[in-house]
């Protein structure tokens, strides 16, 4: 069984998904020369012709290809962590990139703690924006976990033990009812569960930001995430309550 599945989907990247995808490449022999047992997935849904010829050499390069029909970027990650059986699986965007130390770090903070989901230190966003988001800690003293009420502050590109995916699929989309922001539900069903999402130092992913993106179509829409007892004020309420009377 391999340490760690590195899965890359694609749907419209074209020519960009072959970056991506070198970079996938690149952080994969990092980690395998640090002894590491890592497989690689490339997973297309809906593709272009321009984007399914970037990975024309993804099988020679030694990568599994599969392609679906689900127009659903949560539904293919789900799709995708079956297709795997690694112990750690690692999601890149066909448009982003990671650093190289990636696989290899936020592997080594995972083996450490069986309940950690590792994410980037760094999120640099670039093409539709251009700005840096430093992402937070969760075991950081100054972490307040009632900001998942108000925003995200993590997103799906992690590194993450491949039962947290099984115990807790990504949502489908639902837009047209009012829901989306499939990344933000499953760190809020993760965080209740027990897992603790964590920073993985001198790490950087590149995120490209295109206009028509699903993310940028969920802002236009004014969509929310799904339910969740972590938005209800009574669910942080009991919680403070609880550890008062754990102090008191």
């Amino acid at each position: 069984m391999a340490d760690v599945a590195a899965i890359i989907t694609g749907h419209a990247e074209g020519v960009m998904a072959g970056l991506s995808f070198k970079s996938l490449l690149d952080a994969a022999t990092v980690a395998r020369a640090a002894g590491l047992d890592v497989e690689v997935l490339v997973v297309l849904d809906n593709p272009t012709e321009a984007t399914r010829a970037a990975f024309a050499a993804a099988e020679r390069l030694g990568a599994t290809v599969a392609e679906v029909s689900y127009a659903d970027q949560g539904k293919v990650r789900n799709s995708a962590v079956e297709l795997v059986s690694a112990d750690h699986v690692a999601f890149l965007d066909g448009d982003d990139l990671w650093s190289d130390n990636w696989l290899v770090d936020a592997h080594r903070v995972c083996a450490a703690d069986a309940d950690a989901i590792a994410h980037p230190e760094l999120n640099w966003f670039f093409g539709g924006q251009q700005n840096l988001y430093f992402l937070p800690d969760q075991t950081d003293p100054a972490f307040d976990p009632a900001l998942l009420r108000i925003a995200n502050p993590w997103d799906a590109l992690c590194l993450a033990p491949r039962r947290a995916y099984l115990e807790h699929p990504f949502s489908g989309r639902a837009v047209a009812d009012g829901y989306a922001y499939e990344d933000w539900h499953w760190n809020l069903e993760t965080f209740q569960a027990g897992y603790v999402h964590r920073v993985v130092p001198e790490t950087i992913h590149f995120k490209r930001r295109r206009e028509g993106s699903q993310y940028v179509q969920a802002r236009a829409r004014s969509v929310l995430t799904r339910p969740s007892d972590l938005l209800d004020y009574a669910w942080w309420a009991e919680r403070d309550h609880a550890m008062q009377g754990e102090l008191g």
